[in-house]
């Protein structure tokens, strides 16, 4: 098999950490000797054992590791952070040749994984499914090489364009737009990002308990743009400045790696007019209210749209 057919198996078993690694990447690596995977492994969560440490500690026959490949869709690190370095493992248990899918842009690697082994006589390939393995680290590479989070605009609206009732006479009834499928799905992408982020507005309106509670997962972090010096509600949101350049600021001094922006309509449209996004998912129900709320308005076409049940989802990329 092909280099980048072992590297989409790295990718398969690195996506199996999605939401539980950060702040570190999602790293999956596979162990090849002569045409046949004999070691596979992925970072579970933060904390522990990297993915190359796994992929080697899973093969029996440790003498094949002297005449076989590894595969790893992230450059090795090679410093002491919560555990040691993997560029010393590969090394140490004299893998000849090692296949890489991108660079780890972390001040603290940035290379010197690469170059640790190359010194050591490790023949190392670089970039192979490159765009593909940066895609999956999108947060990760978001958050080192721009220093802020990778930001989410996440929204409900009717098939005519409205995402809430009009408010204006005090109705403070909530409302519904998509079915289940799609609130189940919410509140899976809700477990797989770092934080949740809602204006003061959706906070004081609607009391969001902005959780997984549809689907096992953890709970993000939960923030607000707070206005003025108006009192945060009892549930534990931390407040942020209203600004958005110091909300996202304050939210990468958090070390929050990828935040979800759930409304309402002035925050979403905030980060639109700011140019701090990098991605919409709109959630299109089936019903229509005639009157409302106007969803906001993204330019260009959705990358992707798909249809479930009777609802659409559509995903939409910002233009760079």
């Amino acid at each position: 098999m092909s280099d980048e057919t072992y590297m989409q198996r790295c990718l398969q078993l690195a996506a199996l950490g999605l939401g539980h690694t950060s702040p570190n990447p999602m790293v999956g690596a596979v162990i090849v000797h002569q045409d046949t995977i004999i070691g596979e492994g992925y970072h579970h969560r933060c904390g522990e054992a990297h993915a190359e440490i796994n992929a080697i500690n899973s093969v029996k026959d440790m003498e094949l590791l002297k005449e076989s490949t590894l595969y790893v869709n992230l450059e090795p690190c090679s410093h002491f952070g919560k555990t040691p370095p993997c560029a010393d493992a590969i090394i140490r248990y004299g893998i000849p040749k090692v296949v890489i899918g991108s660079i780890d842009y972390h001040d603290k690697v940035n290379g010197n994984g690469v170059r640790k082994l190359r010194e050591a006589g490790v023949e190392v390939i670089e970039n192979v499914c490159r765009e593909e393995c940066e895609e999956l680290n999108k947060r990760f590479f978001t958050f080192h090489r721009q220093h802020r989070p990778y930001i989410i605009l996440k929204w409900a609206q009717t098939r005519d364009g409205y995402m809430d009732i009009d408010r204006r006479d005090g109705n403070v009834t909530s409302y519904w737009i998509t079915n289940y499928t799609l609130k189940v799905l919410a509140h899976k992408w809700r477990g797989e990002e770092d934080a949740i982020l809602v204006g003061y507005r959706t906070m004081h309106n609607d009391h969001p308990q902005l959780t997984t509670r549809e689907y096992p997962g953890k709970d993000p972090q939960r923030f607000v743009m707070q206005r003025g010096d108006e009192i945060i509600s009892s549930i534990p949101y931390t407040p942020l400045p209203d600004n958005t350049q110091e909300a996202v600021a304050a939210l990468y001094q958090s070390n929050i790696q990828s935040v979800i922006i759930e409304g309402g309509k002035k925050t979403l449209e905030k980060f639109m007019e700011a140019d701090l996004w990098d991605e919409a998912r709109i959630l299109v129900g089936s019903q229509t209210w005639g009157k409302g709320l106007p969803a906001p308005e993204l330019p260009g076409i959705p990358e992707k749209t798909v249809t479930i049940d009777d609802n659409l989802l559509m995903y939409v990329r910002r233009q760079l």
